[in-house]
């Protein structure tokens, strides 16, 4: 496995951006037609701000409420768009990525190169490439699979309550001793550490309370 494996070797350098002043309207419909939970807001090539799915919908329910019908036309973007997405340079190492995608819980961050956008990795773009982790939780994502390409079974506290493998576990990393550690949440796409089970889908706990 290569251990030298870099933010541009994975960024898909198109990505889904709006601008500050875009209706928040058509910026949520590109949201849905696109099926992504996350835009990158910019100015010029600069990313200044993230929209995510629940912060549109919530403006755009608000607006409904408040008032009555198209009162949320003169919403932009920017009136509700979050903080800007975490950035790392397009050499930067793809494991040091994936330690901040936990750390900062998000799922992506921007690729930035002379102070403009280039690219994004998504947490399921740094598991897919399989980056290392460092110490003694490094591991080969070809060793949790036999030969048939199935699963482990061989552990019991592994198994769901049907005895298949729990989708946590599933959709998790692990560990040298076949622990899960963290994995990408199937209802927000965030990385986490502490994925569960909820209605048959590996979920981070504040997926699992909504």
């Amino acid at each position: 496995m290569r251990t030298d494996t870099t933010v541009r070797d994975v960024m898909h350098r198109e990505f889904l951006g709006v601008s500050e002043s875009d209706p928040l309207r058509d910026a949520a419909a590109l949201l849905v037609d696109e099926g992504t939970n996350c835009l990158v807001v910019l100015r010029g090539g600069e990313s200044v701000g993230r929209l995510g799915c629940r912060d549109a919908l919530s403006a755009l329910l608000d607006a409904e409420v408040g008032s009555g019908d198209d009162d949320d036309r003169g919403l932009t973007v920017g009136a509700v768009m979050g903080p800007p997405l975490p950035t790392a340079a397009p050499d930067d190492a793809l494991a040091a990525v994936e330690e901040r995608l936990v750390a900062e819980g998000v799922d992506r961050v921007v690729a930035v190169e002379d102070g403009e956008a280039v690219g994004v990795v998504t947490a399921g773009d740094v598991l897919a490439a399989g980056a290392p982790r460092t110490g003694n939780g490094a591991r080969d994502p070809i060793g949790d699979e036999d030969t048939t390409g199935d699963p482990r079974r061989g552990d019991a506290a592994m198994l769901g309550s049907d005895g298949g493998v729990d989708p946590a576990v599933e959709a998790s990393s692990t560990d040298a001793s076949g622990s899960p550690t963290q994995g990408v949440c199937e209802s927000c796409g965030a990385l986490v550490p502490d994925l569960v089970s909820a209605n048959g889908q590996a979920v981070c706990p504040e997926c699992r309370e909504v």
